[in-house]
């Protein structure tokens, strides 16, 4: 994980998209390494044209995240059902979000934009 957030920082990305992205690639390999029983997991991304795209493959129980519940967040704390939170922050943090299940794999899809000359300036001031 340290090494994919050096390499999202270098590529110019601005910190809070860096950010975004590792909170996402987080919780959603803790979800699958937790929750899915998966045994391998592989991470890639890329960036490019203002523009953070990660997949995130595993070979655990079939689960679509996007088809989850949307957890009730104006509820109190001790009334919220446990569970769903990640999926909620992956989901609003970012601009798009896609699932499939190809053979014995999930194969989830998401990316995070934003704007390359305010990316640019930031890292030339």
């Amino acid at each position: 994980m340290a090494a994919l957030e050096t390499h999202l920082e270098a590529s110019g990305a601005p910190p809070a998209a860096v950010n975004a992205v590792m909170i996402a690639i987080d919780e959603l390999v803790t979800n699958v390494l937790g929750h899915g029983g998966a045994r391998r997991v592989t991470v890639n991304a890329d960036v490019a044209n203002g523009r953070i795209g990660v997949e995130i493959q595993d070979d655990g129980a079939a689960f679509d995240p996007l088809s989850a519940d949307t957890p009730d967040t104006t509820a109190s704390v001790d009334a919220r059902k446990v569970g769903g939170l990640g999926i909620h922050l992956v989901r609003t943090m970012m601009d798009e979000a896609a699932y499939a299940r190809r053979g014995d794999l999930n194969l989830f899809r998401f990316s995070k934009t934003y704007d390359e000359a305010s990316a640019s300036r930031g890292a030339a001031g």
